[in-house]
């Protein structure tokens, strides 16, 4: 973001996201203090997987993500059991 001269207190960018997906992206991004906003499909199942399923096939990428998300989640998880530190604290 500062290689683009963007700085979060401008409020030019906004971020969305669908809940769950890319927390490793998302969470950084607003503790550095940019907007960043997860939404929830919601509705009738029978409307509401449609919308998911072409979110998957618009982003071959998800399942890799997913992957990687649920490995950086372990990683987060020994690292609070291993110091001791199970809460999350923001600075």
């Amino acid at each position: 973001m500062e290689e683009l001269g963007l700085h979060p207190a401008d409020r030019q960018v906004y971020f969305g996201q669908l809940l769950g997906m890319c927390d490793q992206i998302s969470f950084p991004l607003g503790q550095a203090g940019f907007p960043v906003y997860k939404y929830v499909p919601y509705g009738p199942v029978m409307e509401v997987l449609p919308y998911l399923s072409r979110r998957a096939l618009e982003n071959n990428s998800v399942m890799k993500g997913a992957r990687r998300e649920r490995q950086l989640l372990w990683q987060e998880l020994k690292r609070r059991l291993y110091t001791g530190n199970l809460f999350y604290r923001p600075a």
